[in-house]
């Protein structure tokens, strides 16, 4: 799995090495970014509600990633799947 560090925490950490040191090696990169701590990540999942026609419901809408259905009210859809978490703005 892909580790993923905050960008200013590496901008900060090379800095204050290049402070402390001078001018660094790739060697020397390697550790400072090493140091780093992975951040907390998730990769984004794009789905689309799928329409259903269920006949005697109105409204009803199924994720495209997980299959999870619900039924929607006039308000209008969840901009993401209540179940699976995946970011519903994908267009086709």
């Amino acid at each position: 799995m892909d580790e993923y560090i905050r960008k200013q925490d590496a901008v900060d950490m090379f800095n204050r090495a290049v402070q402390d040191v001078g001018i660094l090696d790739a060697d020397d990169i390697e550790t400072v970014f090493g140091m780093l701590s992975s951040a907390d990540v998730v990769p984004v999942v794009h789905g689309k509600w799928m329409k259903e026609d269920r006949g005697h419901v109105e409204y009803c809408a199924v994720c495209d990633q997980c299959g999870f259905d619900w039924m929607w009210s006039d308000r209008g859809y969840f901009k993401f799947c209540p179940y699976c978490g995946a970011k519903m703005d994908r267009k086709e």
